[in-house]
This record gives C-alpha cells, sequence and structure tokens, in this order.
C-alpha cells in the first residue's frame, strides 16, 4: 500500500513538473527561411505594392481604346410641376431617348505614351522595393538566425568555461590546505566561478530576447521558446575579387534610381504634351421618341481639335519644375551607383577580413589550450605561481570566445555583403 502511495506520488510529481516545463519549437535554417517567406509581413506588404503597380500598368493600357458607354433615359414632361401631376395626367408627353457613343483620342500630344511609361517605371520601382524587401528580410534572418545559434552556443562555452573554473578552484583549495598556495589565489579562483554563474545567468536572459526577434522576422505569431539547430559553417572564398561596378548595376538601389529616373522622364513628357494639340474623334447612334417603340434613329460622328493658347503660366512652370526633376533623378542615379559600388567594395573585404581572421583565431585557440594544459601541470608541480597559471587560464578563456565571436562575425559580414549586393535566400 505504502509503495503504490509512492509510485502514485512519483507519476503526479512527474506530471507536474512537465507541466510547468515549456514547450520548445526547434527550428533549421530552411524552416526558418520558408516561414519568413511565407508569413513575413512586410514582405506581404512589398509583394501587394507590386501587384497593385501591375494593375495600374494594365490600366494605363486601356486609354489606347476607344472609350465606349451606353445610355439610356425615360421620363414625362408637362405643365404641372406636381409628382402626382407628371404621373397621371394625361396632357403629359412621354419622351425616351436610347443611345451609344464612342470616342477616341488620336493625339493627346504624347501623353497617353507617357502615361504608360509612367505606370512601367512605378512597376519597376515598386519590383526594385520588393528585392530590397527581400534582401532586408534575408539580412535580419540571418543575423537573428545566427545571433540565437550563437547566444546558445555561448552558454554551452560558459558553462564549460565554468566546470573547468570549479575543477582549479578545487585544486587551488587543495593546494592551499597543504600550505603551498594563499587565501588571495583561492579567492581569486572563488571570484572566477562567481563570475561564470553571473555570465551564464546574463547569457539566459539575452537569449529569450533574441528568440523574440527571431519569432518578429518569421512571422510576428507567438511561438514557444524558438531554439534553432545547425553550426556556423566557414565558407569558401572566390578565387578572384567580384567585379562590383557589374554588381552595381544589379542592386536593387541601381534598379530604383533607374526607375525614378523614367518616372520623371514619363513626367515631364506629360507636361511637355500640354504644349501641344488634341485631336480626338466621337461617334454615336442614338435614339429618341415617345417610347421605345416609337424612336427615330439618328447618328453622329466628331472629329475635334483643340489647342491651348494661354493658361496663365501653368503649363510653363509645370514644364519646368518636370524637367528640373528629371534633372535631379539623373543626379541621383549617378550618386547612387557611385555610393553602392563604394559599399559592395567595402561590405566584401570585412566579410573577407572575417573569415581569415576565423582561421587564424582557430590556431590561437590551439596555442591557448596546449599552453593551459602545460601551465596546469606546472602549477600542480610548484614549478608555476598562481598568478600567471591565472594569466594562462583567462587567455584560454578569451581565446576560446573570441573564436566564437569571429564565426558568428563571419556571418553578420555574410549577410551585410549579401544585402549590400540586394540579394539572400528569399527567392
Amino acid at each position: 500500500m505504502i509503495n503504490r502511495r509512492l509510485e502514485t506520488f512519483f507519476v503526479l510529481s512527474l506530471l507536474l513538473i512537465t507541466s510547468k516545463t515549456p514547450a520548445q519549437t526547434t527550428l533549421t535554417w530552411e524552416q526558418c527561411v520558408k516561414e519568413a517567406e511565407n508569413n513575413n509581413l512586410d514582405l506581404k506588404t512589398a509583394e501587394q505594392t507590386v501587384k497593385a503597380a501591375d494593375d495600374n500598368h494594365i490600366a494605363s493600357i486601356g486609354q489606347w481604346f476607344p472609350q465606349i458607354a451606353f445610355g439610356t433615359s425615360l421620363g414625362r414632361s408637362g405643365p404641372d410641376s406636381s409628382i402626382e401631376g407628371a404621373l397621371n395626367d394625361p396632357n403629359y408627353t412621354p419622351n425616351a431617348t436610347l443611345g451609344i457613343t464612342a470616342q477616341e483620342t488620336i493625339f493627346s500630344g504624347f501623353k497617353d505614351f507617357a502615361s504608360v511609361d509612367q505606370s512601367n517605371a512605378q512597376l519597376d520601382n515598386a519590383r526594385a522595393q520588393l528585392a530590397q524587401a527581400k534582401a532586408q528580410l534575408s539580412h535580419d534572418l540571418k543575423m537573428d538566425f545566427y545571433q540565437l545559434l550563437y547566444e546558445q552556443k555561448q552558454i554551452v562555452l560558459l558553462q564549460t568555461i565554468r566546470d573547468r573554473d570549479k575543477a582549479n578552484q578545487d585544486l587551488v583549495q587543495m593546494n592551499f590546505s597543504g600550505g603551498t598556495d594563499n587565501k588571495g589565489s583561492l579567492l581569486v579562483a572563488q571570484a572566477a566561478v562567481k563570475q561564470d554563474e553571473y555570465n551564464i545567468d546574463q547569457a539566459n536572459r539575452t537569449l529569450r530576447v533574441f528568440q523574440r526577434q527571431l519569432d518578429q522576422v518569421l512571422s510576428g505569431n507567438p511561438m514557444d521558446d524558438i531554439v534553432v539547430s545547425g553550426d556556423f559553417e566557414s565558407p569558401a572564398l572566390p578565387d578572384n575579387e567580384p567585379d562590383f561596378l557589374e554588381l552595381t548595376r544589379e542592386t536593387p538601389a541601381h534598379l530604383e534610381a533607374v526607375a525614378q529616373y523614367h518616372l520623371s522622364d514619363s513626367q515631364y513628357v506629360t507636361a511637355r504634351g500640354a504644349f501641344f494639340p488634341t485631336l480626338t474623334a466621337d461617334a454615336g447612334l442614338s435614339g429618341s421618341g415617345p417610347s421605345y417603340d416609337t424612336m427615330a434613329a439618328g447618328w453622329t460622328a466628331t472629329l475635334s481639335l483643340n489647342f491651348p493658347l494661354f493658361t496663365g503660366g501653368h503649363d510653363l512652370f509645370t514644364l519646368k519644375s518636370a524637367e528640373e526633376t528629371k534633372q535631379g533623378t539623373e543626379d541621383t542615379l549617378e550618386s547612387t551607383d557611385l555610393k553602392t559600388e563604394s559599399q559592395l567594395e567595402s561590405s566584401y573585404a570585412a566579410y573577407v577580413d572575417a573569415v581569415q581572421q576565423s582561421k587564424v583565431q582557430e590556431f590561437q585557440v590551439k596555442a591557448a589550450q596546449t599552453q593551459e594544459e602545460i601551465a596546469k601541470g606546472e602549477y600542480l608541480n610548484g614549478l608555476l605561481i598562481f598568478q600567471n597559471w591565472e594569466q594562462i587560464e583567462g587567455n584560454l578563456t578569451a581565446q576560446e570566445n573570441a573564436q566564437l565571436s569571429d564565426v558568428f562575425n563571419i556571418k553578420t559580414t555574410e549577410a551585410n555583403w549579401e544585402l549590400t549586393q540586394g540579394k539572400g535566400v528569399i527567392p
């Protein structure tokens, strides 16, 4: 009976502990990319902007086709102004009309062509902004994913350092008890363990912050505590330096500046069109009579030419403004390309530096580990004082932290290099 009660208590305790353990969502890099591609709100907004610009472009083509309208009316007219008289008085005269009209603009001073060019430029601009949004999302996703992965590995590293410092503390305690070391050395060793505990607690708090950041980039929908799986892979650098001028012409920044220039050019053509005559053709077929059954048919055809003479200077200054705007966007395009080329070269250099520095740091860690093993043996044999040994232990800790920071820095500079190109993992 007692054993059964103990068994029941154990099961209930296990269920209680399990219910209080927060569920975790483990995601790979590929899963994060898929989630962001399908659910990121900023990306959806950019995609909707492209769809709207595409619809506007199709709508602009419609002005080249005849504008056809159909109309009809049915009424009564007479001397009485009351509503009852209009409905019942036989003296009222009924009338009905039915007609269809068509209008075609033959020449509008090239404003119709400019309108289509303008919608084309707006569509190109929206597409360039979508490409930039994808690149930005790819950058943010890579930064947040590997920041979280870095923090997870940092916690593991900090726990390893704490365990090593605890073992060192026991070693110093043994020497202190044996009279071969002093109280100061023991306190320093104990302080190192306390610092390790604080570092672990701080890293766990930081971990939760990066979990929320990755959650926001993926979808903005609250998830359970996110854990990412993967590793920091060291990429292979290309043999030759890229053509930064060629890459510049492929960036969203360049494409957006080109679209803005084309937009201002079409606005200039539209403003210039106000000084040209407009030629339109109208045709209509209509019928009128007391009722639909007794209508008399008729038709009309008109060719109209209108030439603006004076608009109070409005058209002149509108043209001057459009011309100056066009020149400004041309200068902006040139300036954008110069800045982008410089940013490409700078971000690529930082990326290469990070990869090479990581390889150097691998040797630094191996050297520090070897030195630490030798120094620990020397300290145990009384050949090395605590202060010198403690410096070597601290150097190993610093080199291990630096190695983890360096591999994370590769991903940071890689993300910046891709963002400057306007590229990334989001198709």
